[in-house]
């Protein structure tokens, strides 16, 4: 997940080179009482390699000053001579791109007395990044996070800190932080005016989810949806909410059935195998009116052939099963919750809506019937109300069913 190009280090390198009063070839001499007394106190044992070394690295012959650097590095005793030969040294590694030679370089530098105070942070952050940066290869998890952490509160504005401390939390555990710097990255990766890849998302959604918390998990899965809403991104989210949804049992079959509502609301059945399965689920669970109803869509938008026997079969069954059913009015009249689901079924949204509040009032289970709600609340075009009622689905196996609901109140509709 390397986004960021790499940092040019303009800045730091303009820091360090005023902090230069006078270069090595033009340094003070001994008996001049009137030179410069922050001039460089040099010998002429480093000012000779280090003045070839100078200017090579002006002309940015790196051939020649790379030798003259060795020389000047060996020659160089007290702290102005190891400050510029340091220095010198950095440009070397930088023009190379050598971010693991730069770091003795910069260790230097940072706590050298010649060195500018913001110089030094500039080097600090630089280097604690490029330390940060060699832990992660080594798979050092709590020295990338502490590396990083420095770096980036020294001034580092790289955009792989976020992502490689996204990446450290998430080896050890801690999901709430590992979720938090991918956000980071994201809003790094915008600021900039790009757009930050799906990967960052999907690798955030699951942390964000692991954690327990409603509200972290909705504002992620609103996040990524606004930001990509397309067919294969809907599946993808419907199907990380919905690992529960594959029991046998009465509330698996719920689940089964809302998600398959929720791909449909959204405009995110995407093909033959989706229709057929969801027709079928509605059939087998007691629901032929929305089997039918399925189909028929299917087979209008081109996505279930009028020849698919699976469909057909559903479709058959169907059929006989709403024949064989009261009608809607009657199931209106009766009350209860499972004529509320067969008049939701159907799409008598409005009645249903009637059903679910008088059981509501009569004590039933309040998460399953505020999902139920919130879908027919939706389907009515009453948006706050929905969203209402989808926030009371509180326990149970409905909970993330009813949080992807909420978020498709907040992001249109696939075309």
């Amino acid at each position: 997940m390397n986004f960021a190009s790499k940092l040019a280090l303009a800045a730091v390198l303009s820091l360090g080179t005023t902090a230069l009063t006078v270069a090595p070839a033009a340094a003070q001499k001994k008996d001049d009482k009137k030179a410069d007394p922050n001039a460089l106190k040099v010998s002429d044992e480093f000012r000779k390699p280090a003045a070839v070394a100078e200017a090579a690295v002006k002309a940015k012959d790196w051939a020649t000053a790379e030798p003259s650097i060795v020389t000047a590095e060996a020659a160089a005793k007290n702290d102005d001579e190891k400050y510029y030969a340091a220095w010198l040294r950095l440009q070397l590694e930088l023009s190379r791109g050598n971010e693991n030679a730069q770091i003795p370089a910069l260790q230097i530098l940072s706590v050298n007395p010649r060195t500018a105070p913001d110089a030094k942070n500039a080097y600090n952050a630089r280097l604690n990044f490029l330390l940060g940066k060699a832990a992660a290869s080594q798979k050092k998890h709590a020295e990338v996070i502490t590396y990083m952490a420095k770096a980036r509160e020294l001034g580092e504005k790289n955009l792989d800190i976020p992502l490689m401390m996204a990446n450290a939390y998430a080896a050890t555990g801690k999901n709430v932080e590992a979720a938090a710097e991918a956000r980071n990255a994201i809003e790094a990766a915008k600021a900039t005016g790009q757009k930050a890849p799906e990967a960052w998302y999907q690798f955030a959604i699951p942390k964000a989810i692991a954690t327990g918390n409603r509200e972290t998990s909705y504002d992620w899965l609103a996040y990524y949806l606004k930001d990509y809403p397309t067919v294969k991104n809907w599946r993808w989210a419907i199907e990380v909410l919905g690992q529960g949804a594959k029991g046998a049992d009465r509330a698996g079959k719920i689940e089964r059935i809302d998600l398959y509502r929720l791909r449909r609301i959204t405009n995110s059945l995407a093909d033959r195998g989706d229709y057929a399965d969801y027709a079928y689920a509605a059939q087998s669970s007691g629901l032929p009116w929305e089997a039918i109803s399925v189909i028929e869509e299917g087979r209008k938008n081109g996505k279930l052939p009028t020849t698919d026997p699976d469909g057909n079969r559903t479709f058959t069954a169907a059929q006989a099963g709403v024949k064989s059913s009261p009608s809607l009015a009657t199931l209106a009249s009766q009350g209860g919750v499972g004529n509320a689901d067969a008049l939701l079924a159907a799409g008598d949204n409005e009645n249903a809506l009637k059903l679910y509040d008088a059981a509501l009032a009569k004590g039933g289970d309040a998460n399953e019937i505020n999902l139920h709600r919130g879908i027919a609340l939706q389907r009515l075009g009453r948006k706050d109300e929905a969203k209402t009622a989808f926030q009371a689905v509180k326990t149970g196996p409905f909970v993330n069913v009813a949080l992807l609901w909420q978020v498709s109140l907040d992001t249109p509709p696939l075309s």
